[in-house]
């Protein structure tokens, strides 16, 4: 008997650590990148954490980061790859379906809307 699809397998690693995810969430919102300082603060990380989440995420090819110099220090940019936005999307499809697995399971279907591009397909 094969094993049934669980969505939980489907969930991509480097992206489901809480930080990572709240990181992605910040910058798939802003298609020219997210500076190192601000996604810092809204993240709430220290500059260390930070490198180190960027790190696995960037050798994952979801984000690129980019340096800027100018007047006064470098500035680091992170932007999320288009290969990149590609697998967040398909992450979120399937966190999306473990969700409504798991509520299905406790007893308890949920509606989760849908927003139009969710899925990898409109990205």
């Amino acid at each position: 008997m094969a094993k049934p699809n669980n969505p939980i397998d489907n969930l991509e690693r480097s992206m489901h650590e809480p930080k990572r995810l709240a990181i992605l969430s910040v910058v798939a919102a802003e298609s020219d990148g997210v500076s190192f300082g601000e996604l810092k603060e809204a993240c709430d990380l220290t500059d260390g954490n930070l490198n180190r989440h960027l790190k696995v995420l960037e050798e994952e090819k979801i984000v690129r980061l980019t340096k800027t110099t100018g007047e006064g220090r470098a500035r680091t940019v992170v932007i999320m790859t288009a290969a990149g936005r590609k697998k967040f999307l398909a992450y979120l499809d399937s966190l999306e379906a473990a969700l409504r697995q798991a509520a299905q399971s406790a007893g308890k279907p949920i509606s989760l809307q849908s927003s139009p591009g969710l899925s990898p397909e409109h990205a």
